[in-house]
């Protein structure tokens, strides 16, 4: 039963990450067209499934690393509007 729950609970960990990476992506893509509301919410989104995700560290590091450029890319047009 234990091994049964480890495999379920790795496929599970691989489809957030699959699912994280995504929305990412999106986040990244919805910056660059300039629908930053899109994308911060996207953003917190894929923030959430990080969370959730049980990732090997050096995947972990990798999406925080594009969360973070992402996330500056959402930042720098909301605070040249203010």
């Amino acid at each position: 039963m234990k091994k049964a729950l480890a495999r379920l609970r790795a496929k599970t960990d691989r489809e957030l990450s699959i699912l994280a990476q995504k929305q990412i992506e999106q986040t990244m893509t919805l910056a660059g067209q300039g629908r930053y509301r899109d994308a911060a919410r996207a953003y917190g989104i894929a923030r959430r499934l990080l969370v959730v995700a049980e990732l090997p560290e050096r995947q972990r590091a990798r999406m925080e690393s594009q969360l973070a450029r992402v996330r500056e890319s959402i930042e720098l047009p909301a605070q040249a509007c203010a």
